[in-house]
C-alpha cells in the first residue's frame, strides 16, 4: 500500500517504539490495523454528529449534509489515527516504564549483592528474576531469551536497546561494558546505584516541594470553593426568588466531579516513579 509505505518513512521510530512496548506485530500489521479501527469510528462518530445535526430529521435534504460529514470524517479520522492509535506505543512504554523504575533500585542492589558473594553473573540475573518484584520480570526477559540459545552479551544487547527506562539501560550497559573488558563488575554496578540513589533523593525532595503548593490549590478549588461557592449560590438564588432546577444541580455535580479527577490524575502523574 502506498499509504503504509509513506507512514513508515515518515515515522522511523516506530519499529523501535513497537518492541520497546512489547507489541508483537510488524510496523505495517500495526499501521493497516489502527488504520482501519481509525476509519470505523471516524464513521461511525460522523454518522453520530450528522443525526444530531439534522436533529432525526431523516426527510430533510440531505445535500448540505455532505459538506459536513466529510471533514468531520477527516478530522476524526486523523484525530483517532495519529493521536490515539498511533500514540498507544508511547502511552505503553511510559508505563512499563514506571512499572520498571519502582522498585528497580532494590532488584539492581540484589543482583550486586549476589556477585559480591560470589555467584556468576548469570545466576545472578536467574535470582534477580525470581524476585517478586515489578522489576524482575524485565530481568526475566533476559534470563528466557538466554535459555532460548542466545548468548548473554546479545541478550543484555537486545534488552538494553529495547529499555523502557533509561536506568535500567544503564544498569545493563554497565555489566555489557564489564563483560567486554573483564573489568570489575561489582565496583561499576556499585557506582551506577550510587548514583541512581542520589537521583531517586533529589525525585524525592523535588516531589515534597511541588507537593505543597498543589495541595493548596487542591484546597482552595476542590474543597473550600465548591462548599462555600454552592452555599452562596444557593442564597443568591433565594434572593432572586429562582429555584435550583435538578439539571442545574446535576450539571454543578459534573464540574465538581471533573475537578477532583483532574486533581486525582494530577497529583498521580507528579508522584515520581520510585515511589509507586
Amino acid at each position: 500500500m502506498v499509504t503504509l509505505s509513506f507512514i513508515d518513512k515518515s515515522n522511523p521510530k516506530i519499529a523501535k517504539a513497537l518492541r520497546t512496548a512489547s507489541i508483537q506485530e510488524e510496523p505495517e500489521i500495526f499501521i493497516n490495523k489502527n488504520i482501519k479501527n481509525a476509519l470505523i469510528l471516524s464513521i461511525i462518530i460522523t454518522i453520530l454528529a450528522t443525526i444530531v445535526v439534522i436533529e432525526g430529521d431523516l426527510r430533510r435534504d440531505w445535500s448540505p449534509v455532505a459538506y459536513v460529514a466529510i471533514p468531520i470524517v477527516l478530522i476524526s479520522f486523523f484525530l483517532i489515527f495519529v493521536k490515539v492509535f498511533m500514540n498507544a506505543p508511547n502511552l505503553i512504554i511510559k508505563k512499563r516504564k514506571r512499572e520498571l523504575e519502582s522498585d528497580l533500585l532494590y532488584s539492581a542492589r540484589f543482583l550486586l549483592l549476589k556477585m559480591e558473594s560470589g555467584s556468576p553473573i548469570l545466576n545472578a540475573l536467574i535470582d534477580v528474576s525470581n524476585l517478586h518484584t515489578k522489576s524482575s520480570k524485565y530481568f526475566k526477559d533476559i534470563v528466557a531469551d538466554i535459555y532460548l540459545g542466545t548468548p548473554l552479551e546479545e541478550a543484555i544487547d537486545w534488552s538494553k536497546k529495547y529499555s523502557p527506562s533509561k536506568s535500567f539501560a544503564k544498569v545493563l550497559e554497565e555489566i555489557r561494558n564489564s563483560l567486554k573488558t573483564g573489568s570489575d563488575i561489582e565496583r561499576s554496578l556499585k557506582s551506577t546505584l550510587d548514583e541512581m540513589t542520589k537521583d531517586h533523593v533529589i525525585a524525592i525532595k523535588e516531589y515534597g516541594k511541588k507537593l505543597s503548593p498543589v495541595s493548596m490549590f487542591y484546597m482552595i478549588i476542590g474543597t473550600i470553593l465548591p462548599s462555600l461557592g454552592s452555599a452562596m449560590i444557593v442564597v443568591g438564588l433565594g434572593f432572586v426568588n429562582l429555584n435550583i432546577t435538578f439539571t442545574v444541580f446535576l450539571f454543578f455535580l459534573f464540574i465538581l466531579a471533573v475537578v477532583q479527577i483532574f486533581f486525582i490524575m494530577f497529583f498521580k502523574a507528579l508522584k515520581p516513579a520510585v515511589m509507586n
